[in-house]
């Protein structure tokens, strides 16, 4: 971490922040043992002895780690917009979009460099866990080679692509694996592996009973969170390869897992139906709202052209038409108080333009009315029309005679 202006300190939280970034950029709680010298006199043990810990209880790296636990890591909007971009992006393309659910603890990236000796991947625009789409495609592959049953060596070479460049038939694979992502904030934790032969692994020592364990504490994502999978074909001759990946993908992330630790159980997946249908329903929201959208634009640009030129009255009836869906809604524009008040604004401002349009609803939606208010039916002559009709298209009649063309 660089070092921070004196302004600085104190100041900066990991509260609404980018979770990753935090952990990976700003593990600045270090101090220096005056009785020590070059990088070993340095360590994280201040950082825990001002949490108030005694020192016996120390251990620094565990607790750095647990300023990341402490809350669910994610932006609940961001992560769903980058779910349906991701599904615009595969279903474009032909591809399938899956959602798994953890059934165990998910750990990926612990080969990365950190403080804490284990590094963790964070997704660098989002701030949460995932699964690079590289290590989707080691999976799948490991399992297609291994334990799929009846699969050619030339379908996996084609569905994957060359395992190294120096193949003089070098290729790209017929399905790409994309990131896989979390739909949700996700619950981190400390967890521990305790190696007990550190001396055999460094190559130094036989391994042997006297040795003493090492606890080694690590970042992992809680089982229970739920990530969405895309896979697409390259070329669209190549569909029946991407679903022949999406069985393998299931029964990879069931069998044998995915990241780091899946020897002990680690990154098992199970597909999730109520993901599904989650997403299903927050997609069809967001369709909702870009189809409200789009309708307002069009009406946007609808009354900018039919507006041009015209008065300001008649620009303010026509967008309240067309908000108001007038021509296509006889119940609209007849709601109690509509006519009436515009009929108010045509008298007290008769700008003919406005006039004219508002005789296009009148005559739309009154036109029997207009040709004879009082008119009856039946032997004993009742009247046609109803009281407020009547009354309507006889106060129209008189300011079309007093302001318009009669």
């Amino acid at each position: 971490m660089r070092p921070l202006y004196r302004e600085a300190q104190g100041k900066l939280s990991l509260e609404g922040g980018n979770a990753g970034l935090w952990y990976d950029k700003f593990c600045n709680e270090w101090c220096k043992d005056p009785q020590k010298h070059g990088l070993e006199a340095w360590s994280l043990e201040a950082f825990t002895i001002v949490r108030g810990k005694d020192r016996k209880t120390i251990n620094p790296k565990q607790d750095w780690i647990k300023t990341v636990t402490e809350k669910p890591c994610g932006d609940r909007e961001l992560l769903r917009a980058a779910e349906i971009r991701l599904a615009r992006l595969v279903e474009g393309k032909g591809g399938e979009v899956l959602h798994y659910r953890l059934e165990s603890d998910f750990v990926t990236g612990l080969g990365r460099q950190h403080p804490v000796e284990n590094g963790f991947a964070w997704h660098h625009t989002l701030g949460t866990p995932y699964l690079p789409g590289s290590s989707i495609k080691g999976a799948v592959r490991a399992w297609a080679m291994q334990w799929a049953e009846g699969v050619e060596r030339a379908k996996i070479k084609r569905i994957f692509g060359s395992e190294g460049k120096n193949d003089r038939a070098f290729h790209a694979g017929s399905v790409v694996f994309l990131d896989a992502l979390p739909t949700a904030p996700v619950s981190l934790k400390s967890d521990i592996m305790t190696p007990h032969y550190a001396p055999y692994y460094q190559g130094d020592e036989p391994p042997a009973d006297w040795h003493s364990p090492n606890p080694i504490p690590f970042l992992v994502v809680k089982a229970g969170a739920s990530f969405v999978f895309g896979i697409l074909p390259r070329k669209p001759e190549y569909a029946e390869d991407c679903r022949t990946v999406k069985g393998w993908l299931a029964e990879a992330l069931e069998w044998i897992g995915a990241g780091a630790k899946t020897a002990v159980g680690y990154g098992r997946f199970a597909e999730d139906v109520e993901a599904r249908e989650r997403f299903e329903k927050a997609r069809k929201e967001e369709q909702a709202k870009n189809q409200k959208r789009e309708e307002e634009e069009r009406q946007r640009r609808e009354v900018e052209e039919q507006t041009r030129d015209k008065s300001g009255l008649y620009a303010e009836l026509f967008r309240a038409s067309v908000e108001g869906r007038w021509r296509e809604q006889r119940e609209a524009f007849s709601q109690q108080g509509v006519i009436e008040s515009w009929m108010d604004r045509l008298e007290s401002e008769p700008e003919r333009d406005a006039i004219e349009l508002f005789n296009e609803f009148m005559q739309q939606h009154y036109g029997d009315v207009l040709k004879n208010p009082d008119a009856t039916k039946g032997k004993k002559g009742k009247p046609k029309h109803k009281p407020r009709q009547r009354e309507l298209a006889k106060r129209w009649l008189r300011i079309r005679k007093e302001h318009g063309d009669g």
